[in-house]
């Protein structure tokens, strides 16, 4: 891994961590959150592409805030997203996207893993009859 690709990870983490977006690499080696409809890519160190094979999104995306035409093609398409507006449409996209999200478990669901379904029932309905 370059010092660039070391440099972009960290940054693209640092800008992805409120989203809880899942980072990988791509066959180069750069940053990129893949999701159902496109995916999140590093660009350079203003801006974050979004891009896709599925020419549907591309009136959906163009609506979110500062995103803006880089490439598009008769079936794929690459827009800019400045990473200044990132926080404020990257809720927007994310859902939109359908960008695949870190989970973290409730509290009731610990329980449940820890105890098992059975116990964590009794409990509810020993609460219950109280």
């Amino acid at each position: 891994m370059t010092a660039e690709q070391r440099l972009a990870f960290t940054n693209f983490r640092a800008l992805v961590t409120p989203l809880r977006l899942r980072v990988k690499a791509d066959a180069e080696g750069f940053p990129i959150a893949l999701g159902r409809y496109c995916q999140l890519e590093w660009h350079d160190g203003g801006h974050v592409a979004i891009y896709s094979q599925t020419m549907r999104m591309l009136a959906k995306l163009l609506k979110i805030p500062g995103v803006r035409r880089h490439q598009i093609g008769d079936h794929e398409f690459r827009l800019l997203l400045p990473l200044e507006e990132m926080h404020d449409s990257g809720a927007l996209g994310a859902r939109l996207l359908r960008v695949r999200v870190r989970r973290t478990l409730s509290e009731r669901q610990k329980l449940t893993l820890l105890h098992g379904r059975r116990r964590l029932l009794q409990g509810v309905a020993l609460e219950a009859e109280r």
